[in-house]
Formats: C-alpha cells, structure tokens, sequence
C-alpha cells in the first residue's frame, strides 16, 4: 500500500528537478517518467560535452526524494 501512495505521489512531480537518494549513489536531475515499479530521471552529466543520462531507478532502491521547485 505503501508502494502505491508513493508512486502515486511521485507522478506529480514529473518534469520538476529532484535528487533522489539509493543505499549507494545520489542522482540529481529531472523527473522523467514514475510507473509502479521504477522512476527515470534525466541527469546532466557534468563535463565539457554537457550529455544527458537517463537514469532508471527501481522504486524499491529509494531511500529518499527531494523535490525542487515543486509546483
């Protein structure tokens, strides 16, 4: 149920920049798409080129979101 209301929650926030939290790594960048099992982020990768990284993270890796200039 749990799982639901923070999909669910997660949905909102789609095109608003986030940082987002696993055990391992932290991702900044924005919210690009939520389904009920994963959410995917488009990060600036840093450096001379400026490429964008989609990111795929599955929902139960998530330690925490924040979100940025929320709407």
């Amino acid at each position: 149920m749990l799982a639901s209301i923070f999909y669910r929650q997660l949905r909102h926030y789609i095109g608003n920049t986030v940082t987002v939290a696993t055990s391992s790594d932290l991702f900044e960048g924005v919210l690009h798409g939520v389904t009920n099992q994963i959410i995917r982020i488009t990060e600036s990768a840093p450096g001379y080129e400026s490429d964008l990284d989609i990111i795929t993270i599955p929902l139960d890796q998530i330690e925490f979101v924040r979100v940025d200039n929320a709407q």
